[in-house]
């Protein structure tokens, strides 16, 4: 893999958010001139539009981050590297962050190297890049946040790649969410008039790869346009096109998210196992639904 500059196909189609805009954009809706929406917020709110209100209208502080979370955040910067400067550079950079004894770090380096040996004629554009862009969508204002893992060239197509790492363990589900995470970086590069997105590339370096390989998320890889790379015990990569119809499925579904957003909908969609498990607010939830008063915990 080597460097490369992303190109837009015409100046004039660019949507770039300027400086005014940023600073007069906001996530809450109720106080907001523009409307700021990221990927995470936009997820966020899909998922449970309560969690939302409590994040970013309510702006009752998080717990810290979790050890897994600070791990996350070294393990980025690793594969980061690892694109920008060659797999060979991920290790000393592992040490900087203190993870070098991670399995992911291992499992991270030996998917990339298979990669990059795989696929040939790619270039690196750009790792952990914000791209902000300002739209007015169905007569709302928003400037659209994103903070893309990596973004890679084919040389014989001129297509770019998006580039997404997730820890943890990968599974159907989960993958489906990621896809349409990806789905909504495609749409930003292409409000912002780059290149055509043609493949999105997910990498999982926690993945365990069961002995029997019997996980139907190791059948993907054998599904027509995808290529599919595991580790020796841990971690799975997937090479997939982008779907055009995924993106105007996604395009179509902002239109019923956004009017319920900007309309201060807060639905809460409790769930007794998930909520609790995985919710920050859950504790909130569970106040107000118990008819507690002073629930803003």
């Amino acid at each position: 893999m080597s460097l490369g500059i992303m190109e837009r196909k015409n100046d004039g189609e660019s949507m770039q958010a300027t400086t005014e805009q940023s600073a007069s954009s906001s996530y809450n809706p109720i106080e907001a001139d523009i409307l700021r929406i990221s990927k995470s917020s936009l997820m966020g709110y899909k998922l449970c539009p309560r969690q939302f209100y409590w994040n970013y209208v309510a702006t009752i502080p998080r717990p810290p981050p979790t050890e897994e979370m600070v791990r996350g955040k070294h393990i980025h910067t690793v594969m980061e590297v690892g694109l920008l400067q060659g797999p060979d550079m991920m290790m000393p950079t592992a040490i900087e962050q203190g993870v070098e004894k991670d399995d992911g770090v291992d499992s991270l380096n030996i998917l990339l190297h298979q990669i990059a040996h795989d696929i040939g004629g790619i270039d690196v554009v750009e790792a952990e890049v914000k791209h902000e862009v300002f739209e007015v969508f169905d007569g709302h204002e928003i400037i659209w946040v994103g903070l893309i893992d990596g973004v890679l060239r084919n040389h014989e197509t001129g297509g770019l790649i998006l580039v997404e790492l997730k820890t943890g363990n990968m599974n159907m589900g989960k993958l489906g969410r990621t896809r349409k995470e990806l789905v909504y970086y495609a749409r930003l590069l292409r409000k912002l008039g780059y290149d055509e997105v043609t493949h999105f590339l997910y990498i999982t370096p926690d993945y365990e790869v069961p002995e029997d390989k019997d996980d139907k998320l190791l059948y993907e890889g054998n599904k027509r346009g995808k290529t599919m790379w595991l580790g020796p015990e841990r971690g799975f990569a997937l090479l997939e096109p982008f779907l055009e119809r995924s993106y105007n499925a996604f395009e179509e579904s902002l239109y019923d998210t956004i009017e319920s957003l900007t309309s201060r909908v807060w639905t809460m969609k409790w769930n007794d196992y998930f909520c609790p498990m995985w919710c920050d607010y859950s504790l909130n939830c569970e106040a107000e639904l118990n008819g507690i008063s002073g629930w803003e915990v």
